[in-house]
C-alpha cells in the first residue's frame, strides 16, 4: 500500500507561518513530538522558505513599463518600419518536426520518417499486445521496489554514523621557569611564553542519514502506487478477454478495445 504522508508535516509548517520563521527546528519538534532533524529534512524538501519569501515579493510587485507622464514612446507605434520585408515567407517559430526543445525525451513526438533505419527496426519489434506490455510494466516496477528496498535497507544498517572534527591552531603557552637571581643569589620563579600548535577543539557527533532514506521511501510508495494500477490493468485484461455474447453484454473484444483505451489514459495520466 502507498505510504500515508505524516500529517505532522503539515502541522509543522503552519507552526513555522504562525510565527513567521522565527522559530527553530527544534521548538517545531518538541511542540510536536518529532525529530528534530525529520523537521530540517521537509523544511528543505517542501521549501518553507521560498514559500514564504515569493508570498512576500508578490504583495510588492512593481509594475513594468515606462514611469507616467513619460514621452519618451511618443510616435513610436512599435513593430517593423513600414514597408519592411526582413520577415517575408517567415512563419515564425522553429522548423516542423525540429527536436530543438527535446530534453528528456519523455514526451517526444515519434515520426517514423525521421527515424533512422536502426531505431525504425527497434519501433517495428516493440510487442503491441496490451497483455505483455502490461506484464513487461510489473516485472519493471517488481525490479525497481527491490532494488530501492536494498538500499534502504543498507541505508537503515548503517543509520547512526559519527563525524569526528579536530581543530588545531598555534597558541601562545606559559610555562613557570625557575631560575638563578645572580643579585639576590637566590632562585626565582620566571614565566617563560612559547608558540606551539595545539589541539584546541574536538568535536564528535552523531547523524542520521534520514533524508537519504525519507527520499527512497517516497520513491518506493510512487513505484509500488504504479505496480498496483498495472496489476489492476492486467485483471481488467484477462477478464476482458472472455467473451459472454450469450448474456447479451458486450463481447470480450468490445471489452478489451474498451480497456486499451482507458489503458492509454492512465499511462499518459503516470507521464
Amino acid at each position: 500500500m502507498p505510504r500515508e504522508r505524516n500529517p505532522n508535516r503539515d502541522k509543522a509548517y503552519k507552526i513555522w507561518l504562525e510565527h513567521n520563521g522565527n522559530i527553530t527546528n527544534r521548538q517545531i519538534a518538541e511542540m510536536l513530538g518529532e525529530n528534530e532533524k525529520v523537521i530540517a529534512v521537509w523544511k528543505q524538501r517542501d521549501k518553507w522558505n521560498v514559500v514564504q519569501q515569493s508570498a512576500n515579493e508578490s504583495c510588492t510587485t512593481k509594475k513594468r513599463g515606462a514611469p507616467k507622464g513619460s514621452k519618451n514612446a511618443v510616435g513610436n507605434k512599435g513593430g517593423a518600419p513600414l514597408r519592411n520585408k526582413n520577415a517575408v515567407g517567415n512563419s515564425g517559430g522553429a522548423p516542423p518536426r525540429n527536436t530543438n526543445a527535446v530534453k528528456t525525451g519523455e514526451y517526444q513526438t515519434l515520426w517514423m520518417d525521421a527515424l533512422t533505419p536502426e531505431q525504425q527496426e527497434i519501433v517495428e519489434r516493440v510487442n503491441l499486445d496490451p497483455l505483455e506490455q502490461v506484464n513487461q510494466s510489473i516485472t519493471l516496477y517488481a525490479w525497481r521496489e527491490r532494488e530501492i528496498m536494498m538500499k534502504i535497507a543498507k541505508l537503515e544498517k548503517g543509520l547512526t554514523e559519527k563525524q569526528r572534527r579536530v581543530l588545531q591552531e598555534r597558541v601562545n603557552i606559559k610555562e613557570p621557569v625557575q631560575v638563578h637571581d645572580e643579585k639576590s643569589g637566590k632562585p626565582k620563579t620566571v614565566i617563560l611564553t612559547r608558540n606551539e600548535l595545539a589541539t584546541t577543539k574536538i568535536e564528535e557527533t552523531e547523524y542520521r542519514v534520514i533524508e537519504d532514506i525519507l527520499n527512497l521511501q517516497e520513491a518506493l510508495t510512487r513505484v509500488t502506487d504504479k505496480k498496483l494500477r498495472a496489476v489492476e490493468m492486467k485483471h481488467k485484461l484477462i477478464i476482458a478477454k472472455g467473451p459472454n455474447d450469450d448474456e447479451g453484454g458486450k463481447s470480450g473484444l468490445d471489452q478489451l478495445a474498451e480497456v486499451i483505451v482507458k489503458s492509454a489514459t492512465l499511462i499518459q495520466g503516470d507521464s
